[in-house]
C-alpha cells in the first residue's frame, strides 16, 4: 500500500488534543487516543483509493447509471476480512425488520455476502494453520425491537462460511443503552487490530445497492445514498478497537441470551454462553507503526454506559440564548430537549462533538462540511435539540472574522422522514443566521456575512435536479475538512445526537487534497446549482428565505 504524509507539523491535531485533554482526560486510551505511525490504506498505483465512496457516479448521464464505488467498497471489505489472522470486528446500526422495512439489524444482501466471502477465506486459513479466528458483530438497535436475533445472524454466517466455521469463535450482539435514543451507531470493520474500514456507510443493501420492498423508501437501486468511508492502517486501528472493547464490556455486563421487551442487550456466542463473549480483544499498549501519519481516534458513549468522566474538570463555555437550540413548541405532550447543549456530564463521555468543534475552530481559511444535516430531529421519539449551538457559534465566528473564513456546507435534500431532519433548506440557513445575527447584533451585518462568506446547498450528484426517476438525492456522509489540510471522517453527525459513535481526525495536506479531488470538490461542482448561499456567484446577495 502507498503511504500518504507530508510531515509538515500538526497544529490542528494539537488543538483537538488540547480540547480532549480538557474535556475527557480520563477517557484517554479508551474513548480517544492520538497515535503516530499510521498510513492511509491505498492500493499501489491508486493513491486515493483509501477513500471509499458510494455510489461514486458523479455526473451520470442517461437513464441508467453504474455504481462503481459500491463494487470497490465491497471488494475492499472482502479483501480486508480475508486477510484476518486473529480477529474481525464488525459494527452496524439497524432497524427492526418489520413488514415493509427496507433494512435489517445486521448487514444484509451484498454487504453480508462480502463479509461472509472474506470470513470463509480467513476461516479456511485458520483451519490450515491450526488457529482460532475471533469474530465479533455488534449491532445498535432500538430498545423496542423484540425481533432482533443475534442467533439467527450467527447461524446465517456459519452456513455461509461452511465447514471452516468450526475454527471461528463468534460473538454476535445487539444493544441499546437508552430506549430509542442511545445505541451503537458506528459502522466499521476492524481486522487484527491493524486495518480498519470506517465512516458513515450503513450495511443496508436497500438504501445503497438494491430497491427495497414497496413502501419501504429503500431505493438503493434507483436512488442510492451518497456516503463515504476511509481505509486506514496502523496503531489508530487498535485505538478504535479499544473503543469497541468499551461497548462490548457494557454489552457483556447487560447481556441476555433470550430476546425480550426492555432488555438492554442480546448476545449469541458459539454456545449461547455470555461468559464466552470476548469483551476485550485489544488489551495492552498500542503498538508503534511505521507510517507517516498521526491520527486522533475519538468516540462517544452516548447515554447509559458511563455517567461522566470523574476526572474531568471541564466546564462548557457559556452560550448566549442557548434556548434557541430547543424547540419552542410541544408535540405529543413532550417538548424537544436541549440536553446535548446543556448536559456537562454527557459532554465528558461524548468528546467527539468537542473534538469536531475544536477542529473547526482552528480553521483560518476554509471549512467544508458534507453532512446529512446540521439540524437535529426535534420530533418524536427523539426530541433532540435543533442544533449544536456551540458548533454553529464557531461557524458564526468564522463567517464574521477579520479576515473571514469561507464556509461550505452540503446537506441531504430536505424532507423528513427521509434522509433529513428538516422540511426545507431554509431551516438550516435560518439556524446559522440566528447565531450570526446574535453575534453581530445586526440583521444587515448577519445577512452580509453569510452572503459574502457562506456556501449552503442540498446535494446533487449530476446536472440533473433529481435521479432519473424523480427521487431526490440523499447524503449520509459525516465529513469535516478545514483549510484543505485536516479532516474528520466517522459516524458522528454534526447535528445533536446521543448515540455511540466514532471517527478519525487526520492532518495531512496531501490526503486532504485527495479527499477534495475525488469527493468534496465533485460534490460542490454539482450541488452549487441548487445553492441558497454561494459567495462565489452571488457575493453580497442574500438568496435564502429567512
Amino acid at each position: 500500500m502507498d503511504p500518504v504524509g507530508d510531515g509538515a507539523g500538526t497544529p490542528f491535531l494539537d488543538a483537538v488534543e488540547r480540547e480532549l485533554l480538557a474535556v475527557s482526560p480520563g477517557l484517554r486510551g479508551t474513548v480517544w487516543e492520538r497515535t503516530a505511525g499510521n498510513w492511509l490504506d491505498a492500493a499501489k498505483g491508486d493513491p486515493a483509493s483509501w477513500i471509499l465512496q458510494v455510489p461514486d457516479c458523479w455526473g451520470f448521464g442517461g437513464e441508467r447509471f453504474e455504481k462503481p464505488g459500491v463494487r470497490a467498497f465491497l471488494d475492499r471489505v472482502t479483501a480486508n476480512i480475508a486477510a484476518a489472522e486473529r480477529s474481525v470486528d464488525i459494527t452496524t446500526f439497524g432497524m427492526p425488520p418489520l413488514p415493509g422495512s427496507p433494512v435489517e439489524e445486521y448487514p444484509d444482501g451484498a454487504f453480508l455476502e462480502a463479509i461472509a466471502a472474506g470470513l470463509k477465506v480467513a476461516a479456511g486459513a485458520a483451519v490450515r494453520g491450526g488457529r482460532r479466528l475471533k469474530v465479533r458483530v455488534l449491532a445498535g438497535v432500538l430498545n423496542v425491537d423484540v425481533f432482533v436475533s443475534p442467533w439467527g445472524f450467527r447461524d446465517r454466517l456459519i452456513r455461509m462460511i461452511g465447514d471452516a466455521s468450526a475454527a471461528v469463535d463468534f460473538s454476535v450482539a445487539a444493544m441499546t443503552t437508552r430506549g430509542c435514543t442511545s445505541y451503537n451507531h458506528t459502522k466499521f470493520v476492524l481486522v487484527d487490530g491493524v486495518a480498519v474500514i470506517h465512516g458513515g456507510i450503513n450495511w443496508m443493501t436497500n438504501f445503497y445497492i438494491e430497491d427495497g420492498p414497496y413502501g419501504s423508501r429503500g431505493f438503493g437501486g434507483s436512488a442510492p445514498v451518497t456516503d463515504l468511508d476511509i481505509a486506514l492502517r496502523g496503531p489508530a486501528a487498535m485505538s478504535a478497537g479499544k473503543f469497541l472493547d468499551v461497548l462490548w464490556a457494557w454489552t457483556r455486563r447487560n447481556a441476555s441470551t433470550s430476546a425480550r421487551l426492555g432488555c438492554a442487550a442480546w448476545l449469541a456466542t458459539n454456545h449461547d454462553r455470555v461468559e464466552e463473549c470476548d469483551a476485550s480483544l485489544y488489551a495492552g499498549p498500542v503498538p508503534s507503526g511505521d507510517g507517516p501519519l498521526e491520527v486522533i481516534s475519538v468516540g462517544s458513549l452516548g447515554y447509559g454506559i458511563a455517567p461522566c468522566d470523574p476526572t474531568s474538570e471541564y466546564r462548557p463555555p457559556p452560550v448566549a440564548q442557548i434556548e434557541q437550540a430547543a424547540c419552542d413548541y410541544w408535540l405529543w405532550g413532550a417538548r424537544s430537549n436541549n440536553e446535548t447543549n446543556t448536559d456537562r456530564d454527557f459532554m465528558t463521555v461524548n468528546p467527539d462533538a468537542n473534538a469536531i468543534r475544536a477542529l473547526v475552530a482552528a480553521a483560518r481559511r476554509k471549512i467544508v462540511l458534507s453532512q446529512q444535516d446540521i439540524n437535529g430531529y426535534g420530533h418524536m421519539p427523539l426530541y433532540h435539540a435543533l442544533f449544536d449551538v456551540r458548533l454553529l457559534d464557531v461557524l458564526a465566528a468564522k463567517l464574521t472574522a477579520d479576515p473571514p473564513v469561507k464556509v461550505r456546507i452540503v446537506l441531504s435534500n430536505p424532507g423528513y422522514p427521509d434522509y433529513s431532519n428538516i422540511a426545507s433548506i431554509g431551516e438550516a440557513a435560518n439556524a446559522i443566521f440566528r447565531r450570526v445575527r446574535l453575534l453581530t447584533g445586526s440583521t444587515e451585518a448577519a445577512q452580509r456575512a453569510m452572503a459574502e462568506n457562506l456556501q449552503l446547498a442540498p446535494l446533487r450528484v449530476s446536472d440533473r435536479p433529481t435521479w432519473p426517476n424523480g427521487y431526490k438525492y440523499r447524503l449520509h456522509t459525516k465529513v469535516v475538512c478545514v483549510d484543505d489540510r485536516a479532516f474528520y471522517v466517522g459516524s458522528r453527525n454534526a447535528y445533536p445526537d446521543t448515540t455511540q459513535d466514532h471517527g478519525f481526525i487526520i492532518e495531512d495536506a496531501a490526503a486532504a487534497a485527495q479527499l477534495n479531488a475525488v469527493f468534496l470538490d465533485r460534490q460542490w461542482r454539482y450541488s452549487k446549482a441548487a445553492a441558497v448561499y454561494d459567495w462565489e456567484t452571488n457575493p453580497g446577495t442574500r438568496t435564502a428565505k429567512l
